[in-house]
């Protein structure tokens, strides 16, 4: 029965031993799409600027979903579309364990498992099985799930996307709209419609921003931009 199951554990195995890998720190970073004195163009429903306050750090995102087959009594829990993985160490081949908070299999009495459960990808990316993250010895997954993840920042509380959209002119007066992004909470968002009456000022301005309009119509704006929204720049 011992040669049996070691048997089994050599042919699920993958390398054993890891590396283990230091967390990361969220990156900060400010961006703005135009450039201050530049004249820019834009028609109708387009994006006439943006500025980005970004905290993130790139993290591995499951594209679907995936149930781990069981194995020695342990139940393992399904892996969800959208759940996020960190790297947790380096196998000696080069691949990466990845791991998850709160991702553990059951014991056969429904208990958590004591050792910390981790997912392997290779190289590539490609996630093919599991292992426990302090031992470094994989299973492989049989069938293996197909562009099961995906690398993307992620973003932290604070991350914003600030923009102001062309709506058109009628008679002296042009709509701009102005759209805030929570990025961390998707689908969270402020929008405010704006009116300005050209034949008062040619100079625009909302918070800190000033834009120049050099030439506003139903369908299209000349502009400059001479501060920004939050003075970026």
């Amino acid at each position: 029965m011992k040669r049996l199951f070691f048997a089994s554990l050599i042919l699920l195995a993958g390398c054993a031993g890891s590396i283990e890998l230091t967390g990361q720190e969220p990156v900060h970073k400010n961006s703005v799409s135009y450039i201050i004195g530049v004249e820019y163009a834009r028609n109708a429903g387009e994006v006439m600027a943006v500025e980005e306050d970004l905290f993130y750090y790139t993290a591995t995102v499951t594209r679907s979903g995936y149930q781990p087959p069981p194995q020695f009594g342990s139940a393992y829990p399904a892996i969800v579309k959208g759940m996020e993985f960190v790297p947790h160490g380096k196998l000696w081949n080069g691949d990466t364990l990845l791991k998850s908070e709160g991702l553990r299999p059951l014991k056969s009495d429904g208990e958590p498992v004591s050792w910390e459960y981790c997912i392997a990808a290779d190289i590539t990316g490609r996630a093919y099985g599991d292992a426990a993250c302090s031992l470094g010895i994989t299973r492989k997954w049989v069938p293996r799930p197909e562009n099961f993840l995906e690398t993307k920042p992620v973003y932290k509380a604070g991350s914003s996307r600030k923009e102001l959209i062309y709506g058109g002119m009628s008679e002296d007066t042009i709509t701009i709209v102005y759209r805030e992004s929570a990025l961390d909470r998707p689908g969270e968002v402020f929008q405010q419609e704006l009116a300005y009456d050209l034949s008062r000022s040619r100079t625009i301005r909302f918070r800190k921003m000033e834009i120049e309009v050099r030439v506003a119509t139903s369908n299209h704006i000349r502009f400059i931009v001479r501060s920004g929204i939050d003075a970026m720049n």
